[in-house]
């Protein structure tokens, strides 16, 4: 009996090793298929039918959608592209419209032309393209590819144009209203910081290096949260004027607990941010209290806080 079941399992064995080598397709008909972004987010999921979920997620890992279907229907299509032209010796952002463009990659086989980061929904994608002018004028093929296939699309490079500046003033957010008074005390490690409504506590020192959403958890772990960008630039006035002991609030970029609308594609002081119509975390004190910029509360870097109260 133990030699019956041994030529059993070696011949059974075999056939699935003679499967696998004629029908290279029999492998991927059995296992299923996770496929991920840079930082862990859930991108595509293949079952072991060959039937694909895409999963659209926003900056803090928010699931926005789930489609389903076929391989060959999950492909990635390109509908329109906003500028269709992109000029020589400049960045220009490129907004690609169409469907199933999550996790999608951009590339092209054209020396002196660089794609930045992007991190596209389900049906658009804002992506930073940086020309050389070395570059020849006319067509360029872009490559847009994503775990389930690749589509092609056209855009023309053209000489550079003269720009001149616009005089239209730019709509400012208007700033939160600035608690008032003072605190009549604050927790250990803490400085009591006056204004109107009572005011607020902050951390004399920053929190360790993170992305937001874990320097957030190091400050609601200690019954804190971040402090807001208006907390953040008030006392770092107040810590000028009176040296109130508060340390490291310039030199570096700060997460704080306020975020600010971002459209597609929109061009910052920090970079291009190419998360598509998303909010983005402000950050605050690189090089003087006024200091101020946003990042992406995943991809944005490692970076420190400061926990208010």
């Amino acid at each position: 009996m133990h030699y019956y079941r041994l030529f059993h399992s070696r011949f059974f064995g075999q056939l699935i090793l003679l499967g696998l080598l004629f029908y290279p397709n029999l492998s991927s008909a059995v296992a299923a298929q996770d496929f991920y972004d840079e930082v862990g987010r859930l991108l595509y999921s293949i079952d072991p039918e060959g039937n694909v979920a895409m999963f659209e997620t926003d900056a803090l890992d928010n699931t926005l959608s789930v489609s389903r279907g076929t391989r060959e229907s999950m492909r990635p299509s390109i509908s329109e592209v906003t500028p269709p032209t992109i000029q020589s010796g400049k960045t220009t952002v490129v907004i690609f419209k169409g469907a199933n463009l999550v996790g999608a990659k951009f590339s092209t086989k054209t020396a002196g032309v660089r794609f930045g980061g992007a991190a596209p929904r389900a049906r658009s994608a804002g992506v930073p393209i940086e020309v050389e002018s070395s570059v020849d004028l006319g067509p360029l093929t872009v490559e847009l590819s994503t775990p389930i296939g690749t589509t092609d699309v056209v855009l023309t490079v053209t000489e550079p144009k003269v720009e001149f500046a616009t005089t239209t003033e730019k709509n400012e957010a208007k700033p939160r209203e600035l608690p008032t008074g003072k605190p009549e005390s604050c927790p250990k490690e803490m400085v009591a910081i006056s204004g109107p409504n009572g005011g607020f506590c902050i951390d004399l020192a920053e929190t360790r290096s993170e992305d937001w959403v874990e320097v957030e958890k190091v400050c609601s772990n200690n019954l804190k949260r971040l402090c807001w960008s208006e907390e953040w630039e008030h006392a770092c006035t107040q810590n000028q004027r009176s040296a109130l002991g508060v340390q490291n609030m310039i030199g570096e970029w700060e997460w704080t607990r306020t975020s600010e609308y971002a459209a597609a594609g929109e061009l910052g002081s920090g970079g291009v941010v190419t998360e598509n119509e998303d909010w983005l975390a402000v950050v605050r004190g690189k090089k003087e209290c006024g200091s101020k910029d946003r990042r992406d509360p995943w991809t944005g870097g490692k970076r420190p806080g400061r926990c208010c109260k």
